[in-house]
């Protein structure tokens, strides 16, 4: 497996932007998933297939996250060029969840905002 990677010392709710010059799978993980998918272990990601870009990741909670263009196999070259860059919070966005998500990852969404908004007021 060929592939791009930079890594980022990011906090919450900050953005990963990734400008492709053609379709790619691009994959944000954590340090320690980085480590799996290094050794062609199971690993978990956010990310997938993109056609369109810039591709734009709202990280979850602070730590070391690592960004991977998939740039396919030996076999199966994909010449992809990207650009990556860390952006500061956009604060007009209250949420980073979908409009169209789940109800139930609306609610789970909404019960860990107020409380991280209950243990700063303390």
């Amino acid at each position: 497996m060929k592939f791009l990677f930079k890594q980022y010392q990011a906090k919450k709710k900050e953005i990963i932007e990734v400008e492709l010059d053609r379709a790619a799978r691009v994959k944000f993980m954590t340090a320690m998933d980085y480590k799996r998918y290094k050794n062609t272990r199971t690993h978990t990601y956010f990310g997938g297939l993109y056609e369109e870009s810039p591709v734009r990741f709202v990280v979850p909670h602070d730590g070391l996250w690592h960004v991977v263009v998939e740039r396919g196999t030996t076999g199966e070259p994909n010449p992809v060029a990207a650009q990556t860059r860390l952006m500061l919070p956009n604060r007009a966005v209250t949420t980073s969840i979908a409009a169209d998500a789940p109800a139930h990852v609306r609610a789970l969404a909404a019960a860990e905002e107020s409380a991280e908004t209950s243990e700063a007021s303390e």
